[in-house]
């Protein structure tokens, strides 16, 4: 076979791992968080109500999903439930205060409109919800559940500079900014940087804390603007 039919055929099979690899994000994702939007359309619940909805609904069926999973991919450990080296921690806490500060300065100044419903929730609604609730939940879907499955399908690599990301932290980061498209684009930028900054602490750590600890500092400083 020659180099180029060896080229076509690599690029095909890349095309193809891609393409289950999206697919299963995309099932996956639907899976987590269909029971808990499905709940809250049927219930109608307004947005105090429907926020701890939506955070328990989606972590219990994200939790559901890791264990059916997990039978075949190695354990509850794959996903990230597990401790990392203290250097992680350190890195998490060192980025992530003062890019979520930038950010979250930077997101403050940029976006317009009326202010979205949380901010009418009462300060222990925003530590519970927000700053420890969402952080939590969101991680364990998106860098546990989401990424976790998309690396295990395409484990490619993007090389720049001496350094590199892995594609699944990259995708899932796509996904997370697409989400928060619904509040502003700036937001959804910034969700965008969220989600690569906790995406690759949770490559490289192997653990979600890294990650958790990230977005609680990305979402406290937001709770305090």
């Amino acid at each position: 076979m020659s180099d180029v039919a060896h080229h076509r055929r690599d690029t095909e099979l890349t095309k193809v791992k891609f393409a289950k690899a999206v697919g299963a994000l995309l099932l996956l994702f639907a899976g987590a968080y269909g029971p808990a939007f499905l709940t809250v359309g049927l219930l109608r619940l307004r947005p105090v109500q429907a926020v701890p909805i939506i955070i328990v609904i989606s972590l219990t069926a994200a939790i559901f999903l890791i264990y059916v999973v997990s039978k075949r991919a190695g354990g509850f450990a794959q996903f990230g439930f597990q401790f990392c080296h203290y250097r992680y921690i350190a890195a998490a806490i060192v980025l992530g205060m003062p890019i979520g500060w930038a950010v979250t300065i930077l997101v403050s100044h940029l976006s317009s409109g009326p202010p979205p419903p949380e901010m009418s929730f009462r300060p222990w609604m925003m530590l519970l919800y927000f700053v420890v609730g969402a952080a939590t939940q969101e991680e364990v879907i998106f860098r546990g559940l989401l990424q976790t499955t998309v690396a295990r399908q395409f484990p490619a690599k993007l090389s720049f500079f001496g350094t590199s990301l892995s594609y699944s932290a990259i995708i899932v980061a796509l996904l997370f900014g697409l989400i928060h498209m619904e509040v502003n684009p700036i937001t959804a930028a910034a969700a965008f940087v969220l989600g690569l900054l906790t995406g690759e602490l949770r490559h490289r750590s192997g653990s979600l804390l890294p990650a958790i600890l990230v977005h609680v500092v990305f979402n406290a400083f937001a709770a305090t603007l």
